[in-house]
This record gives structure tokens, C-alpha cells and sequence, in this order.
């Protein structure tokens, strides 16, 4: 089941939202080595959590097994804040623009469905949202996911390696192409395996 939350502040999902933060942490801090991210209670929480951010989580037998979230850009968010080196002009920003991240599925749900029923929610979620275009910070393999998907995208920069990763910024326009091809599954989407 998916669940869409718009905010932190909402009483009625603080419990969703805590099991996400603590899934979070296990993928992004334990598998994925973002020891940045480390924190003491074993939840992986941002500055960019918060009333204003809106989640998409999937559940399974009441537990979180995967999602993402949409954060403003009229609003501080990640890829101005941190990662504005990726952008080769100026970081996108604007009512109808936020910023998608922290995209993730539970180890032993990868290679299923899963990952195509949260990329498959991506336009209609934008669309109710009245979001027209996201940014993105992304790893290589994000291309070919975007081009599986029907995406309209660009990237704002060349990949450059942070860390131990090769990483660029990326714009997705939420168009009615995008969302005809989600809508009606026509293309072939590898499954995630490693996010």
C-alpha cells in the first residue's frame, strides 16, 4: 500500500514516519556506508524533514518497505544547499519545482515490483501536487531508470565523483508524455537491486 504524508507535523503518521526514518538509516548509513548520516538513535533525519516535505511510502503488512520524498525548492533543500557544484548554472528553483530524494526499498523487496509501483506514482503524485518539475541528485544508473520510466529529464551537469560516488544533478519535467507512459506501463524498467 502506498501512502502519501505531506508534512512531519501530522500526529496520525508520526509512527509511519519513524519506521522510515529507522529503514532509512539501515539502507543509506549500514548498507550504503553514508556514515555522515550516522546517528546514535538509528534514524537517518535530515534538516530537510519537515513540515513541509511530503513522503511517499509503501507498506507492506504494516511495515515500511521502501519510498521517497518531494521537498520545496522555494525552500532550503539539498541540492542548494549541498550539492549546488553539480549544477553547471543555477540551481533550479520555484513553486512548481521540488527537489526528489531519498529513494529506497527494503533489501528484500528489491528486484520485485516494488520498485516500478514507487516510479510508477511519481508523475500522478506530482501531479496532485501541482509539481511541474523535480530535481534530483543522482548516481549513473539513475539514467537508464529515468529512460525506462518515459521520463523527460536533463542533467544540469557532468557526473563528478563525492566520496566514493560518481554523482550529478538532474531536472525531470512532469509533462503529459511522462505521465501517458507511467500510466499505461508500456516500457520495460529493470528492478532496483541496490537502492
Amino acid at each position: 500500500m502506498l501512502h502519501l504524508i505531506k508534512g512531519t507535523a501530522d500526529a496520525r503518521h508520526q509512527e509511519l514516519l519513524e519506521r522510515h526514518y529507522r529503514l532509512r538509516h539501515d539502507i543509506f548509513v549500514r548498507e550504503r556506508g553514508w556514515t555522515d548520516l550516522c546517528r546514535p538513535d538509528g534514524r537517518e533525519i535530515d534538516d530537510y524533514d519537515t513540515p513541509d516535505t511530503v513522503y511517499l511510502l509503501a507498506t507492506h503488512r504494516n511495515e515500511v518497505v521502501g519510498g521517497y520524498r518531494f521537498i520545496p525548492t522555494n525552500r532550503p533543500h539539498l541540492l542548494l544547499d549541498h550539492f549546488s557544484h553539480l549544477v553547471e548554472s543555477s540551481v533550479p528553483c520555484g513553486r512548481g519545482i521540488w527537489e526528489w530524494s531519498r529513494f529506497f526499498v527494503k533489501r528484500e523487496y528489491r528486484g520485485g515490483p516494488l520498485f516500478r509501483e514507487l516510479i510508477d506514482a511519481v508523475a500522478p503524485t506530482c501531479r496532485s501536487l501541482g509539481i511541474n518539475t523535480l530535481t534530483c541528485v543522482i548516481e549513473p544508473d539513475w539514467i537508464g531508470r529515468f529512460e525506462a520510466a518515459g521520463f523527460s529529464y536533463r542533467t544540469l551537469g557532468p557526473f563528478v565523483e563525492v566520496g566514493r560516488m560518481s554523482l550529478t544533478a538532474a531536472e525531470l519535467k512532469m509533462d503529459q508524455d511522462s505521465t501517458r507512459i507511467l500510466a499505461h506501463g508500456t516500457r520495460e524498467m529493470e528492478p532496483n537491486r541496490d537502492c
